[in-house]
This record gives structure tokens, sequence and C-alpha cells, in this order.
């Protein structure tokens, strides 16, 4: 995994010498690199199932089991568009985290240990992904449509903690998997000033499942700076040997960029 990692952080790195040469041929050229900053605002919900098995009381629902609330999460991203709009690359990295203090209203078993019924416990659930993404578009100056593919990581953290008269049970793991979709990047250009995109990529391969769209519009307050605003929703479902976990996460988001 640490190769991976190595290989989609050079990516990124080969991707930004083409903005600042792009950037010194003249000033007068449209901008055509971008920097945004998002907070999203996330509702979780999902199953996880660390025993080995897939009976149904040992298989957690994030809903019903810990009912974790709306969260704000984070997102940083890299833009950058060639001359000719045809050509689109993205770098994003977003970061969720939920956690919450509970009485389970039922027994379950997670990783081996058994969390009986009204006990009060706490849970934590995490959700980390990196990606760079390559968009071919066709169109106009005013809208652009085309197929895109992307690859990254995605990284989950599940921890469950509970105290009883006879001590402390706690579990937490961590499933980390390379992650790649197929799907399409649109943007239509409203105005001068305004900006509607789309984005979506999904694939499904040997019982794992990817998904993520966003959609929304990007509001230029001068050439330089804006603000951004829409919905987002994703779903990942991980497996590792016989244990799986699926995360699904939408809501809104909001953000600011700068543009160069």
């Amino acid at each position: 995994m640490q190769s991976v990692m190595r290989l989609l952080a050079l990516i990124t790195i080969v991707l930004l010498p083409s903005t600042m040469t792009a950037r010194a041929q003249s000033s007068n050229e449209p901008t055509r690199s971008e920097i945004e900053i998002r907070g999203i605002v996330s509702i979780p919900s999902g199953t996880a199932n660390f025993s080995g098995t897939s009976s149904g009381d040992t298989t957690i629902d994030f809903k019903r089991d810990f009912d974790f609330g709306n969260k704000l999460g984070f997102a940083g991203r890299y833009t950058y568009r060639s001359t000719n709009k045809k050509h689109k690359f993205l770098a994003e990295y977003n970061t969720t985290k939920w956690s919450r203090d509970t009485t389970l209203s039922r027994t379950f078993t997670f990783l081996g240990q058994t969390y009986i019924a009204n006990l009060a416990a706490s849970g934590d659930l995490r959700l980390n992904v990196y990606r760079v993404m390559y968009a071919y578009r066709w169109g106009t100056d005013k809208l652009r449509i085309g197929p895109m593919f992307d690859m990254g990581v995605v990284s989950t953290r599940i921890a469950i903690s509970g105290t009883t008269n006879n001590g402390t049970r706690s579990g937490e793991r961590t499933v980390t998997k390379f992650a790649a979709s197929i799907g399409y990047d649109l943007d239509y250009e409203a105005s001068p000033n305004i900006n509607l995109f789309s984005n979506l990529g999904a694939i499904a391969f040997q019982g794992e499942h990817f998904f993520h769209t966003d959609n929304g519009a990007r509001f230029y307050f001068t050439k330089h700076f804006g603000a951004s605003g829409g919905y987002r929703f994703e779903r990942y479902k991980l497996k590792k040997d016989d244990n799986f976990v699926t995360v699904r996460a939408h809501g809104p988001f909001f953000g600011g960029l700068i543009r160069f």
C-alpha cells in the first residue's frame, strides 16, 4: 500500500509543472488551474462484519447500532484544464470522522468480542479518500462533457469500545484498498461568472463496489476568487477475506476557491 501511495503522489507532482509552464506562457491567457477547499456535511450509513461470518447478529449497522449523526468533513482539490478545455486533471483528498456514545439496543459480535444489549458503548468511523482523475471532454466553449477515469486509495477505520462489570471490551479495524472508477465529467459555463458541474464514477469488481458523484455550481466573484456549493454522494464497499465494510455518505458541500 505504501508503494501505491508513492505512485499516486508522484502522479500528482508530475501534473503540477504543466500548470506552472502554462501560466508562464502568457499573462493574458484565461486561468486554467484551481485550488478548492470544501466543507462537506456528511450523513452516514452502512454496515460492517469483521467476525468472519455473514450471520445477521454479527453484522453491525451504523444507523441502527450507533446512529452516527451528521458530521462536517473536509476536502482539498486541485484542478487543471487545458487551453482548449478538452483535457481536465484533478487531484482530491477528503476525510470525515464520525463518533458517538450510545446505549446498544441489541447484542452483536465485533472482532470476536460480544457487546450485549443495553451496554454503554462508543463507536468511531472514519473515511479517507484520495484520488486523481483524468477526463477527456468534447463540446463548445460553454459546454464540455466526456468520459473520465480516476484511481486512488479508499481507507476506512472502525473502532468500538464498551465497559461492563467484567472489564472493558474494545476492537479496531482498518481496511485500505486501491480503487479505480470510470464515468463522466461535465462543465457548463452558464455565464462568465457561473460554472455548473457534474462528475460521476463507479465500478464493481470481485464483490467490491466504488461509487461517487458530486454536482453543483461555482460562483466567481473576481477572476481569481470564487465560491462553490452542491451535493455529494459516495458509497464504498471494501472486502478483506470473509469480512467487509460498506460506507455510504451524502450531503451538501460548500467551499472557497482560487484560480490562477
